[in-house]
Order: C-alpha cells, then sequence, then structure tokens
C-alpha cells in the first residue's frame, strides 16, 4: 500500500538529491585550472600576453577598436566601438578554454595554459 503523506525520510531523500546534484555541477568547476596565457587573434596574427601582468592592451582590427584590460589574473574587454557590445557584455575570463569574441571585428580573445589544456583523450 502507498502512503499519502510524506515522512521525515522523505525529506531526508529529496535533501540529499539536492545536495549530490549540487555536487556534480560544482566539481568540474573546482578541477578547472586557472589559465595562465590571453591570446588575442586577428586577422593580422596572435599576440601572446601573461595573465599576471597587469595591463591595458589596445587593439585594432577592421576599423574597430576594443581596449583589453587584464587585472588579476583575468582579461575583459572595457571599451569597444563595435555596435553590438556582445564583447563587453561577455564578463571576465580567466580559465583555460574560456574566450571572448568580436565578430565586427574579426578579434578572439582565448586564456590557455594551466594544467588541463586538453577537451579528452583519444585512447
Amino acid at each position: 500500500m502507498f502512503r499519502t503523506k510524506p515522512s521525515v525520510w522523505d525529506a531526508f531523500a529529496a535533501l540529499a538529491v539536492v545536495l549530490l546534484a549540487c555536487a556534480c555541477l560544482l566539481l568540474p568547476l573546482l578541477w578547472q585550472k586557472t589559465g595562465t596565457v590571453l591570446l588575442i587573434s586577428t586577422s593580422e596574427g596572435t599576440h601572446e600576453y601573461a595573465l599576471d601582468t597587469d595591463r591595458k592592451i589596445t587593439v585594432t582590427s577592421n576599423g574597430i577598436t576594443l581596449e583589453v584590460v587584464i587585472r588579476n589574473g583575468a582579461a575583459y574587454v572595457r571599451e569597444s566601438e563595435c555596435e553590438d557590445g556582445v564583447c563587453r557584455a561577455s564578463g571576465k575570463i580567466s580559465r583555460s578554454g574560456e574566450s571572448i569574441v568580436c565578430a565586427p571585428a574579426g578579434v578572439r580573445l582565448l586564456v590557455k595554459g594551466g594544467e588541463r589544456d586538453v577537451d579528452f583523450v583519444a585512447g
């Protein structure tokens, strides 16, 4: 016969499921390593900057100028002359594999480095 009223054990089981789901979502973030290098790619080439040195970088590509800031191990686009502003709204990147793209300017910012630069290992 089935019970119709939840018991204390039902609440414990639900709490355990929620905690397990949260742990499964957060563990990959804890294992992801912080990047060490910012690669800025344009149609003219790629330039490499250390993320451990604070600086401002002016990038001009396709007639659009971006101001990229590296501060406290993270990089972000502070100013951009492009119309949509998606690159400015992308926020800060600091972990290996994260990127910001300004499509109108043809600029890509990519964080590389750390110990986990591999997406998968084929065996």
